[in-house]
């Protein structure tokens, strides 16, 4: 499989959540992917990734609840990082970043 997967335009919905196609497609709505299969996915595609937590600290639950709107995450150091998947979890608010491995600066 070649990698196909490239950055997208992002489009948050009303709530903050957002999700690249074929991370969708892949994820295919399970709450868990087993690492090994994660990780072959990634090789298969020629991705790495990287998580960023959102701050629990920075929110107010009663107020914000499942609403990650206002949260804008920051890109790791390095070139070229895009959105996988913006949501929340059960460790709180992350953004999935990936990038493509072949387009990585030294």
């Amino acid at each position: 499989m070649s990698n196909k997967i490239v950055a997208l335009p992002v489009e948050r919905d009303k709530y903050g959540y957002w999700t690249h196609p074929a991370y969708d497609e892949f994820c295919d709505g399970r709450e868990h992917i087993p690492t090994a299969e994660f990780n072959a996915w990634m090789k298969a595609n020629g991705l790495e990734w990287t998580v960023v937590y959102r701050d629990e600290e920075e929110i107010d639950p009663a107020v914000d609840g499942y609403d990650i709107s206002k949260w804008q995450p920051e890109a790791p150091a390095g070139d070229r990082w895009f959105v996988g998947s913006i949501h929340d979890n059960e460790d709180g608010a992350v953004c999935i970043w990936l990038r493509s491995k072949a387009e990585r600066v030294a």
